[in-house]
C-alpha cells in the first residue's frame, strides 16, 4: 500500500507536456489507473499524453518498486492462507457462523473415529443435524468429503477444552445432547463434566473402555455409558444362552436388520482367547459365567488367570496355538490390539482347525475389506458396536430397558417372540418406537381415558375400521411408573402416563402415531372418518 501510494502521488506531482507544449498534471484517477496496470506488468501505455523524461524516470522507478511489492504481497497472501493458525481461525469463524445458523435440534459429537463417523452418517440419514469436534485435522477435514446427507459443521480442536465445546454449540438453545466418543476415558469424563456444569439440561452419552472409569464418568454427569467390550461379551453370552435373542437384538438395534435372519450358532466347547486386554477379559468373564472352558494365549508374563488355563507366547506363532490345544478347540478369538496380528491368527487357526468358530477383532475400519476376505465367522469392530448402541439409545431410549430385561429370558421365550415378529413383520426392516400416553403425544387415548372409556394395547394396534389390515406391530414392553411388563397382553388396559414400546414396520409406526394423535380415538365398532395416515 505504501509503495503504490508513493508512486501515485509522484505521478500527480510531476508535470508533463501535451502535444501543444502546455504543462499538464495527472489526476489521481489517471495516476492510480496507470500504476495499477504498470505494477502488475500487464503492459505500458503513457496516458493521456506521451511522458517527459522526468515522468519516464519516475515510471522506471515505479516499475521495479511496484512489481517487487506486488510479488511480495502475493507471496505473503499465499503464506497466510497456508498458515495453520490462519486456517484454524478461519475454520473457527466458519463453524461459529454455521452453528449460529442452526435452527433444528442437533447433537454435539466429540470424536470422529469409526464410531463417531458412523453415528454422524446415520443421524444425517434420519434428518437429525450434528456438529463434530475432533482433535485430528485429517478426521475433521474428512467430514466435508464423506458422503453425508446433510451439511455437518466440523471443528479441529480439543473436545476437553470448554471453550471449544462452547464454540461448537454446547450452550446453543437447539443442542439436545452430547456424544463423547473420543476413545479416551479421561477426555470423555471431562466432556461429561463440562456439559453438566455449562448446560445441565443436555443428555450426555459416553463411550467407556475401562471399568475403573464407569463410576467417575457417571458422577460427572453421563446419563448413558457404552462399553463396547462389555456389550460384545454380553451379546456372545446371550447368543450362547438364547440364540433367537441374538436375532431379535440385531433386528431391533440396526437399521437394516430383519426378523427373518437365522440365529447365530456359537459352540459351547473350549474357547481359546488370543490377547488379554480389556476386550479379552470382558469376554472371558461372560464365558466363565456360562461354565465354558477358556484358554488364554497372552504375551505378558502376569495376568489375573490361572496358569493351567493360559499359554504364554505370541498367538501368531502356530506352535503357541498348538500348545493351547487349537486342534480340539470349539472357538478361537483373535482379540489382540493389532489388526494384522488378528488376521494372521485367523488364517493360522483356520488352517489348523477347519471346524472351529473364529471370532476376529477389528480395530480400524479401513481394514474392513481384508477382514471380509478372511475366514473369520464373526468380525467385531468396536466402533460399530459403539455406534449401534448410541443409535439405539437415541432412536428408542425405552429399547434399552427391554433388551436388558430380555437378556435374562430363556431360549423358549426368545424363540416364541422371534416367531411372532416373523409372522407380523415378515421380511421388512424392523423399526422400534414408543407411545407415551400423555395429552401431548396421545391426545386421542387421553381423551378416551378421561371419559372412562377402556383402552387396551390391542386398540393401539387395531386401526380404524376402514383399514383392511391390522397394523404390523408387536408390543414389547409396557412401563408404568417403576413397573416393567414384558410383552404385554393385547387385553392389557392402559393408564395415563403409561409408555409402550412397539416394534414393527415403518408404515405401522406412522399409522399408529397418526390415529392416536387425532382429536378422537376411533371406536372399534363404528366407522371412522379419521385420516388413514399422517
Amino acid at each position: 500500500i505504501l509503495v503504490y501510494a508513493v508512486a501515485v502521488v509522484g505521478f500527480t506531482l510531476i508535470p508533463g507536456k501535451d502535444p501543444a507544449g502546455h504543462l499538464w498534471e495527472m489526476s489521481f484517477l489517471q495516476a492510480f489507473y496507470f500504476v495499477s496496470f504498470l505494477g502488475t506488468t500487464i503492459g505500458l501505455g503513457e496516458i493521456p499524453y506521451p511522458f517527459t523524461d522526468t515522468q519516464r524516470l519516475w515510471a522506471t522507478a515505479t516499475i521495479y518498486s511496484t512489481v517487487i511489492a506486488w510479488l511480495y504481497a502475493i507471496g505473503a497472501l499465499f503464506s497466510i492462507l497456508q498458515d495453520p493458525l490462519f486456517r484454524r481461525v478461519m475454520q473457527e469463524n466458519a463453524l461459529d457462523r454455521a452453528v449460529r445458523r442452526l435452527t433444528e435440534p442437533f447433537y454435539l459429537i466429540c470424536g470422529y473415529d469409526d464410531s463417531g463417523s458412523r453415528v454422524t452418517r446415520e443421524l444425517s440419514e434420519e434428518g437429525v443435524r450434528a456438529v463434530v469436534i475432533d482433535i485430528d485435522r485429517e478426521r475433521a477435514d474428512s467430514v466435508e468429503i464423506e458422503e453425508i446427507a446433510a451439511d455437518v459443521p466440523a471443528l479441529e480442536g480439543d473436545a476437553s477444552d470448554p471453550k471449544t465445546l462452547v464454540m461448537a454449540g454446547l450452550t446453543h438453545r437447539n443442542c439436545i445432547g452430547v456424544l463423547a466418543l473420543t476413545g479416551d476415558d479421561s477426555i470423555n469424563t471431562k466432556i461429561a463434566l463440562t456439559a453438566r456444569l455449562l448446560n445441565p439440561s443436555l443428555a450426555v452419552l459416553c463411550a467407556v473402555r475401562d471399568h475403573l472409569a464407569h463410576a467417575r464418568m457417571a458422577a460427572a454427569g453421563a446419563e448413558h455409558l457404552i462399553n463396547p467390550n462389555d456389550t460384545f461379551a454380553e451379546r456372545v453370552a446371550m447368543s450362547l444362552r438364547a440364540p433367537s435373542m441374538h436375532v431379535i437384538y440385531e433386528s431391533l438395534t440396526t437399521q437394516r436388520g430383519t426378523a427373518m435372519d437365522k440365529p447365530i450358532t456359537l459352540p459351547r466347547g473350549r474357547w481359546i482367547i488370543c490377547g488379554f486386554d480389556l476386550f479379552g477379559r470382558a469376554l472371558r468373564r461372560q464365558l466363565i459365567r456360562l461354565g465354558i472352558e477358556t484358554i488364554v494365549v497372552h504375551a505378558e508374563q502376569d495376568g489375573d488367570f490361572d496358569a493351567d488355563n493360559s499359554v504364554h507366547g505370541d498367538a501368531t506363532d502356530p506352535a503357541v496355538l498348538r500348545r493351547a490345544g487349537i486342534e480340539g478347540a470349539a472357538a478361537i478369538v483373535a482379540g489382540t490390539r493389532i489388526d494384522i496380528d488378528n488376521l494372521a491368527i485367523t488364517l493360522a487357526a483356520r488352517g489348523m482347525n477347519k471346524h472351529a468358530f473364529i471370532v476376529a477383532r477389528q480395530l480400524q475400519r479401513r481394514n474392513g475389506a481384508v477382514y471380509r476376505a478372511s475366514p473369520a465367522d464373526l468380525v467385531v469392530l468396536s466402533g460399530y458396536v459403539v455406534a449401534a448402541e448410541v443409535m439405539r439409545v437415541i432412536r428408542a431410549p425405552q429399547l434399552a430397558t427391554f433388551l436388558r430385561l430380555a437378556r435374562d429370558q430363556e431360549e423358549s421365550w426368545a424363540s416364541a417372540l422371534l416367531q411372532q415378529m416373523r409372522e407380523v413383520i415378515g421380511e421388512d426392516v424392523v423399526e422400534s418406537w414408543s407411545i407415551d400416553v400423555t395429552p401431548l403425544t396421545a391426545q386421542a387415548i387421553c381423551a378416551a381415558l378421561e371419559h372412562g372409556e377402556p383402552v387396551t394395547v390391542q386398540r393401539l394396534i387395531n386401526p380404524p375400521d376402514e383399514m383392511v389390515e391390522p397394523l404390523h406391530a408387536v408390543p414389547l414392553l409396557l412401563q408404568r411408573g417403576h413397573e416393567r411388563m414384558l410383552l404385554p397382553e393385547p387385553e392389557t388396559l392402559l393408564q395415563m402416563g403409561d409408555r409402550v414400546l412397539f416394534c414393527g414396520r415403518a408404515r405401522a409406526r406412522s399409522l399408529m402415531r397418526g390415529h392416536i394423535a387425532a382429536r378422537a380415538l376411533p371406536k372399534l365398532n363404528k366407522p371412522s372418518l379419521a385420516p388413514a395416515s399422517v
